[in-house]
């Protein structure tokens, strides 16, 4: 994908260049990659510098919105796009993925391309040399995300900043074109590489079997969150001859010692459920239990915060310093944006089991408390569900799942344990390849989406909402959790576009259905996606 630079384009991107307002300070991180964050002062997009015609589109890979760049159309070479500057030395190389498309109502053609640079700053902001790479052009399918994954060359002598640059360049003799990216990275591949930094909090090399999967001991030594001291001895983390797992916040030569393990793997979009044994609202008030996705960044600075850099949603049991408090909260990472944290209070006793969960999905995270093992959730059970679709979700990096006993604020009173009883991981339906036939002449179909009912839970009724990327036939089920089909709400040739059905509750003969959890599936193309409804009384 790397391209050559013809003397047109070289003097376009200079003079594009020296025209761009200010010279962004460098940082360690790229900002909002995922353009879900709103931007102040004429920016449409937080942490984002833009130049010539630019918005947002609500075609995204993952979250609610994407970037836009529309070519100029000025009568000559000429660029929009979006970039961001980071640190960087002298001979650093530079990492770079994300998903771009172009639409066929505005496609790219003849010489127009979407490019991604990365530009080489010197210490007075000014453009030493830059890598560009076409990664869609007029041979690009429209309408369909395509993946790119690039590495820059070494950045040349007198570089102080890296700066990512995602456009579109239209030629003179072609209409406008739009370009829309989604889910950026821009790491370095110098060592430590974003990979080698997951595990800096893990110098003991410990591991434990738990639920058929390989987890990571934290520590020795102080960290986050608390922050703690971590111990990683067999005496502070261990799985019993039950196979269930303990963490715990004991009090160990002369200092107090909290508790974490991590996967070994980064799993993905899907179904993350964490099951408890115990009267974990019992807790000491100091303590706090936390089921959650993390992902370790090439930097910490509270600054970043704003947009969940760390990738983390967390199911947390503690009562925070306050025995009036509510145990339980949902959380989407900054905790103090508003509508990023669901409360709830719950009892449990000795030796009862109770499953919290969240299910991760590109443009959602439903969380769920229940009480029972994970193949127990019902509306009965049910203590707490919340379906979060703000703009935090995380992103398909490597964020890991991690489960950890810490003490927040002051020591607890007395030695704290948990115990882990299973974990489960359902990995969230991915489209189905189907072969072409043998002459080629019918291509794939891409999968459409499904968007959270409204209301969910619901009675009587719920508002199924779904978007088909193309004209074919679209089926809409409703299903009971045990695979039982309940009724076929849709199954026929429809549109492109949003579509929306309404489910009244009842089956395909019209008897009311009992509450409980119950499966929505919408199959199209070359895929099927599901999400959970509730059916409350």
């Amino acid at each position: 994908m790397h391209s050559k630079r013809t003397p047109t384009i070289l003097l376009t991107f200079l003079a594009l260049a020296s025209a761009l307002p200010g010279q962004s300070s460098g940082q360690c991180i790229l900002a909002n990659p995922s353009f879900e964050i709103e931007g102040s002062g004429g920016n449409i997009f937080g942490g984002w510098e833009q130049f010539g015609l630019v918005g947002s589109v609500t075609e995204a890979t993952h979250g609610g919105k994407a970037a836009r760049a529309s070519g100029p159309d000025s009568g000559t070479w000429e660029v929009s796009g979006f970039w961001q500057q980071l640190d960087c030395d002298e001979g650093e190389q530079w990492a770079i993925t994300g998903h771009v498309m172009h639409p066929s109502e505005n496609p790219l053609t003849g010489q127009c391309n979407a490019l991604v640079n990365v530009e080489w700053r010197n210490a007075g902001g000014e453009l030493i040399d830059y890598d560009t790479f076409s990664v869609a052009d007029a041979s690009s399918p429209p309408d369909e995300y395509i993946d790119f994954s690039l590495i820059s060359t070494p950045a040349p002598t007198g570089t102080v900043a890296a700066r990512l640059l995602l456009g579109v360049l239209q030629s003179p003799s072609d209409p406008p074109p739009d370009a829309y990216f989604d889910q950026a990275t821009f790491y370095s591949t110098t060592p430590p590489t974003i990979d080698d930094m997951q595990w800096n909090d893990f110098p003991g090399g410990r591991s434990v079997e738990f639920a058929d999967r390989t987890w990571l001991v934290k520590g020795p030594g102080w960290f986050g969150p608390g922050p703690s001291n971590y111990c990683h001895l067999p005496s502070c983390v261990w799985v019993d001859d039950d196979q269930r797992l303990h963490l715990t916040i004991k009090f160990l030569n002369s200092t107090w010692n909290s508790t974490e393990v991590v996967l070994e793997d980064a799993l993905g979009f899907g179904d993350y459920i964490f099951t408890t044994r115990g009267a974990i609202d019992q807790l000491d008030v100091h303590a706090v239990l936390g089921l959650f996705l993390w992902q370790y960044g090439p930097c910490y600075d509270a600054a970043y915060l704003w947009w969940n850099p760390f990738n983390e949603i967390d199911i947390e049991i503690s009562r925070w310093g306050n025995p009036g408090n509510d145990v339980g909260q949902f959380v989407a990472q900054p905790w103090d944006w508003p509508g990023n944290v669901s409360r709830y209070d719950a009892n449990f006793i000795a030796e009862e089991l109770s499953s919290h969960a969240f299910n991760w999905l590109p443009d959602r995270v439903e969380f769920r408390s229940w009480r029972g093992g994970p193949l127990d959730e019902s509306t009965e059970n049910m203590i707490h569900e919340w379906t979060y679709t703000g703009p935090h979700i995380p992103r398909p990096e490597q964020p890991r799942v991690h489960m950890n006993l810490w003490q927040f604020a002051s020591p607890p009173a007395t030695d704290q344990e948990v115990v882990m009883d299973d974990f489960t991981f359902i990995p969230a339906e991915e489209p189905t390849d189907v072969e072409d036939p043998s002459d080629g002449s019918v291509p794939p179909m891409r999968a459409g989406r499904l968007y959270p009912a409204v209301p969910n839970p619901f009675n009587p009724s719920t508002s199924i909402r779904y978007f088909l990327p193309q004209d074919g036939i679209a089926k809409v089920s409703i299903y009971e959790v045990s695979g039982a089909l309940v009724k076929t709400l849709v199954d026929e040739v429809q549109g492109t576009g949003e579509h929306e059905i309404t489910w009244n509750g009842r089956d395909g003969e019209g008897a009311l259905m009992s509450s409980g959890i119950y499966l929505c599936t919408l199959q199209f193309g070359d895929g099927r996606t599901t999400q959970r409804l509730a059916l409350i009384k």
